[in-house]
């Protein structure tokens, strides 16, 4: 059930550039970020077929394969959503972007334009680090779990690695979190998926099936030997036209300049825009000509960044609208500009969807905290404390000492000159430390105040573990084992894309709520 919506302006976290885009920025931005625009850009884009077959997509329904083959043929559009392939499904967001593709591709098909769902799993990317994590709501704040291997340290493609043995004892480690009475069930699921030595490429995308059956999305690993042959012919057009695809890259900096905005990826002229996969290893391209004899040769596999990978989509899939997060829209700004050189069109951005998901004790936290929804994602949650009179007292002592301070200054210039620097030095450590003394005056009467610091970590662990959004850290397994498959029905509901910000939904609303002491921080 869906309760209202947190204004973006009061979302933390989110790039400048992705807050202009909602703003309208036609810039570096051309289309407006509308189901219309989408359907414009579809009925331009029907009759391209995608440039890979219906066999690469991996789906469960009749409904999905027909889809693909129509996307194949030219006679179907996709829309598009995507994310790195992640322990238990990755953090939350990357299911609600699967139900965004769903949704749009509906609404682009009800408008008259047949439209395919497709998820692209990121399986090429190296980052084990990010891909090898995950957490959980502990009673004193979020407990990270990290994978076997998971750090800075690994250049090889995720998708083609083997879950590790600790996947197992980390998932035991959610089985505290079971409530739901479909708990267990949950859980056997997850480790049929994650068993020791199944892929993350393969575990990932057969879980993100389970969660959004029975919708008919399609699931594209492009690290796979049926797209070989289209990836180097991607990247041979990228190294033939590599000059212009630099003046692009250096163009939409620029541009970006100009306007007195930081790009969300740094130009730098030596840096070809691609990485290569050999000997197993993903390392930036250094020579294109030199990487290019080896991709045609078959020693080598092309792998786009985060630039160019938009572009690769849309090579690839006649891509109508593609569901982004903030980080992603931000660089298209200087994506963007690249569709051209390959002779594409780009596709309609929109964003995806932000939820921010509250269980029965959130919701009594905030109210007995009396926190406003619009301000459930303030930082640090706890900054509307309760007045503390000694607190005050030490703000109105620091206020009367600054006032005699500063009409002390013109006698002691007079006197000395040199002195009226004294005077503001002094007045500048006084302040700071009264500031300091006010904040341990304020954070001690906390301290003895149990249930109101209960009460806070509780919402600060559900809703910003780790100084980030929850949809950011837990997997859907959190909301889960909580309330059921039942929460998937709730998140799939909420995830209708709004532009206005992120959208409150309330789970478990309809159950006896127990005491706010039982159970954990969830």
């Amino acid at each position: 059930m869906t309760e209202g919506v947190i204004p973006f302006d009061r979302y933390p976290g989110l790039p400048p550039l992705f807050l202009d885009f909602l703003r309208g920025l036609p810039e570096f931005f051309p289309d407006p970020p509308t189901i219309e625009a989408g359907v414009r850009r579809g009925k331009e884009l029907l009759g391209v077929p995608a440039r890979v077959p219906a066999s690469a997509f991996q789906s469960r329904s009749a409904a999905a394969a027909a889809a693909a083959e129509a996307l194949a043929a030219g006679g179907a559009v996709a829309a598009v959503a995507g994310h790195q392939v992640g322990l238990f499904s990755g953090p939350l967001f990357t299911l609600t972007k699967a139900f965004d593709a769903l949704r749009v591709a509906r609404q682009i098909d009800r408008a008259g334009v047949p439209a395919a769902p497709v998820f692209w799993a990121l399986t090429d990317d190296h980052d084990l680090e990010e891909v090898g994590k995950t957490a959980r709501p502990g009673p004193e704040g979020p407990q990270v779990l990290v994978a076997d291997g998971a750090d800075r340290s690994n250049r090889q493609p995720v998708g083609r690695l083997p879950i590790p043995e600790r996947a197992r004892e980390i998932l035991e480690d959610f089985r505290a979190d079971a409530r739901a009475a479909d708990a267990d069930r949950i859980l056997e699921t997850f480790a049929l998926r994650y068993a020791a030595g199944q892929t993350y490429a393969d575990a990932f995308i057969q879980t993100l099936l389970d969660l959004v059956e029975p919708e008919p999305l399609l699931v594209l690993d492009p690290y796979q030997e049926s797209l070989r042959e289209v990836t180097a012919d991607f990247f041979a057009l990228a190294v033939e036209r590599r000059e212009e695809l630099q003046r692009a890259l250096a163009g939409a900096a620029e541009r970006l300049a100009r306007q007195g905005k930081s790009p969300a990826v740094a130009y730098r002229p030596d840096v070809f825009p691609f990485f290569l996969i050999e000997g197993g290893e993903r390392r930036r391209v250094g020579d294109p000509e030199e990487a290019l004899h080896k991709v045609r040769e078959g020693r080598a596999w092309p792998s786009t960044d985060v630039l160019t990978r938009p572009v690769f989509k849309s090579f690839l899939l006649p891509t109508a609208a593609t569901v982004l997060g903030p980080a992603e829209i931000a660089y298209h700004a200087q994506s963007i500009p690249l569709f051209p050189v390959f002779g594409l069109k780009p596709p309609v951005l929109l964003p995806r969807s932000h939820l921010v998901l509250l269980g029965p004790a959130e919701r009594r936290a905030a109210e007995a905290l009396g926190i406003p929804l619009s301000d459930l994602l303030a930082k640090p949650p706890a900054a509307a404390g309760l007045p503390v009179s000694e607190a005050e007292e030490v703000v109105r002592i620091a206020k009367t000492l600054d006032q005699e301070l500063a009409g002390l200054e013109p006698r002691l210039k007079a006197l000395d000159p040199a002195l009226a620097a004294a005077v503001e030095t002094t007045r500048q450590k006084t302040a700071f430390s009264l500031v300091q003394l006010t904040d341990r005056v304020r954070k001690s009467s906390e301290r003895k105040d149990v249930t109101t610091t209960t009460r806070r970590r509780r919402l600060e662990t559900m809703l910003q573990p780790e100084g980030s959004t929850a949809e950011r850290i837990y997997p859907p397994l959190v909301p889960m084992l909580a309330y059921g498959r039942e929460a998937l029905t709730s998140i799939r509901e909420a995830a209708t894309g709004s532009l206005e910000g992120a959208r409150v939904v309330n789970l478990g609303a309809a159950k006896s709520e127990p005491r706010e002491g039982d159970g954990h921080a969830g």
